[in-house]
């Protein structure tokens, strides 16, 4: 194995980078979109189902046991209802910061999937070199049939054969 950071790695990685670099869908984004796909499940199976309106009911029932606890001077009502209170607003916390990383994981989403839709239309303007060369051969079959003059055909395949002979590809 060799390249830029392979001789950087430790042991632990350098098989995983070798994997990845004999990957032919190392450029594939469709396993990060189906995982990031299964983590919006599954924090959308953790919001609060009631939607915000049973939080807020609660929320106001915990108070009113306050009220009614610190009306009658009951200390330990007062401190159970606070807690009450305490714990109705963390999940409320917990269930807007679930939200906040569906919004997040949902922009990632779409980010992946445009750039996956980029890569597959790419896929479909490039040519194979074999498929290059099948043209190139087709081209000049119909130049030998349509062309009479030999001396016309014999410039058009130096021409030909001195543009493949360039190799721009490398």
């Amino acid at each position: 194995m060799h390249g830029r950071y392979s001789k950087h790695l430790p042991a632990r990685l350098a098989e995983r980078y070798g994997e990845a670099l004999s990957d032919p869908e190392l450029l594939a984004l469709r396993e990060e979109v189906a995982l990031t796909d299964a983590r919006i499940a599954d924090l959308l199976k953790r919001v609060d189902t009631g939607e915000s309106g049973r939080l807020w009911r609660d929320l106001g029932a915990a108070w009113k046991d306050f009220a009614k606890a610190r009306h009658g001077k009951d200390t330990d009502g007062m401190a159970a209802a606070l807690d009450k209170v305490g714990g109705l607003i963390g999940r409320g916390q917990a269930d807007y910061a679930t939200w906040g990383e569906i919004g997040g994981l949902l922009d990632q989403r779409r980010r992946l999937v445009e750039s996956e839709r980029k890569r597959l239309v790419e896929m479909q303007q490039v040519i194979t070199a074999e498929k290059a060369m099948i043209l190139l051969a087709a081209v000049v079959d119909v130049i030998r049939k349509n062309v009479d003059d030999r001396e016309i055909i014999a410039a058009i395949s130096h021409d030909i054969r001195r543009i493949v002979a360039a190799d721009p590809g490398g």
